[in-house]
């Protein structure tokens, strides 16, 4: 349940009807989302911006045309993400679709983290942030949207166009691979899933 009491199949029903409180309810509760999202494929801030206004915008024109769904914010990760790439490979002059699954996913997991990168005193934190560049962009991307957004196996699948089962090999080799190099530098292994994946 939302904190309005609503379940997401209720607000997006509303949403469908023209309802605007349930316009500027679901901008407001994920928009903030998408854009921390868009940020982990560019740093083309502009490119983020038009992409969120332009979902938005068609969401709004066809409101009455779209299927329903019982999960908005795995809704428009879905959406944005695939608007996103195709405005970046456009930018970039690609338009294969095989280049859409070649792209680039960086995690900053949160401010606190940026925050722990600037201050040499925590040089622990450093080297526990560091663990996070031995995975590839997408087992980056697989962890962030099933730890951090905790969306299910599911639908991380659904967003990363895999099936269920690749999905889930592709997060425990990412764990393995954390797992393996944290405890080659001597790190409490615990403590650092306690700690990254919050």
């Amino acid at each position: 349940m939302k904190s309005t009491g609503l379940t997401d199949t209720e607000i997006w029903a509303f949403f469908k009807n023209g309802e605007e409180w349930a316009t500027s309810y679901i901008y407001a509760e994920h928009a903030e989302k998408l854009y921390r999202y868009g940020l982990k494929f560019t740093s083309e801030i502009p490119v983020i911006e038009d992409t969120l206004q332009d979902l938005f915008a068609e969401l709004i024109k066809n409101r009455k045309n779209i299927g329903p769904t019982d999960n908005i914010l795995f809704y428009l990760l879905k959406s944005f993400k695939r608007k996103l790439l195709r405005k970046i490979q456009t930018e970039k002059k690609f338009v294969s679709d095989e280049k859409l699954q070649d792209y680039h996913f960086d995690v900053i997991w949160s401010v606190e983290h940026e925050l722990i990168l600037e201050e040499d005193s925590d040089q622990k934190s450093k080297m526990l942030l560091k663990a996070l560049n031995e995975l590839t962009p997408r087992q980056k991307e697989a962890v962030y949207l099933r730890f951090t957004r905790e969306l299910d196996y599911k639908e991380v699948a659904g967003l990363m166009d895999i099936s269920v089962e690749a999905c889930r090999n592709l997060i425990s080799k990412a764990i393995s691979t954390l797992k393996k190099w944290i405890e080659e530098k001597g790190v409490n292994s615990a403590v650092f899933f306690m700690w990254v994946l919050k």
